[in-house]
């Protein structure tokens, strides 16, 4: 019997350890409502994550896919998207929370960073950093941003929005590091936000699990040389 309430006391004290782990790692997340942010961009929440559809004219990228299938049905639905009128998809990263919708979106150019470990890549485009596409007058270049992931890439999207997927976070208006737990090269993805700090004519940044600033040269100003 003794054996037995040990057994119970390790297994207790593991499930609260683990519930103020999640409890901790909530803090850090705070992703925005579904909905239009400006003409051309609108956000998606699933879940505990941001994806962001930009739109010109009748063309439409979406950057991340979210956590599952069924939500960003959802969140496509109510902005009163579909998925078929998406050419093209950005990937940060390969991390669940960022392709869970992937499948959605078989007739539909699927982009990754050069150094993505992705399964199947053959059925995925990779980009070069500092490559440059256009897709239809939407022109996106790709950054990489190692640190989150070894592959992990920002898209800049007609030279003033940046999406930084999980690079990271934005707490009280100012640019954080995304959580260093979670990261595959902490000091890297230092040096990729120092990196992302240079950049001129952002007037957008967009994260994927803490939402948006309007005043991307006050988020950042930190983290410049």
């Amino acid at each position: 019997m003794q054996w037995y309430f040990i057994f119970i006391i390790v297994i207790s004290a593991l499930l609260f350890a683990l519930l103020l782990l999640v409890v901790w790692y909530m803090s850090y997340i705070a992703p925005c409502p579904t909905g239009k942010i400006s003409d051309n961009i609108s956000v998606i929440r699933t879940g505990i994550v941001n994806c962001y559809v930009y739109s010109k004219g009748s063309k439409r990228i979406l950057i991340d896919a979210g956590t599952s299938t069924k939500k960003l049905i959802k969140g496509l639905t109510t902005i009163g998207i579909e998925p078929e009128s998406i050419s093209s998809v950005f990937l940060t990263h390969s991390d669940p929370d960022h392709i869970g919708g992937i499948s959605l979106f078989s007739h539909a150019k699927i982009y990754f960073g050069e150094k993505s470990k992705i399964k199947n890549p053959e059925k995925y485009q990779f980009l070069h950093d500092g490559e440059i596409i256009d897709i239809e007058r939407i022109k996106v270049q790709a950054i990489s941003t190692p640190g989150h992931r070894l592959g992990h890439t920002a898209y800049i999207v007609d030279e003033e929005f940046l999406f930084t997927g999980d690079v990271l976070r934005l707490k009280q208006g100012e640019v954080k590091p995304f959580l260093r737990i979670i990261s595959s090269d902490f000091d890297k993805q230092k040096k990729s936000i120092e990196m992302l700090a240079e950049l001129d004519n952002i007037s957008i940044l967009f994260t994927a699990h803490n939402g948006f600033t309007t005043n991307f040269e006050k988020a950042i100003e930190k983290w410049k040389e």
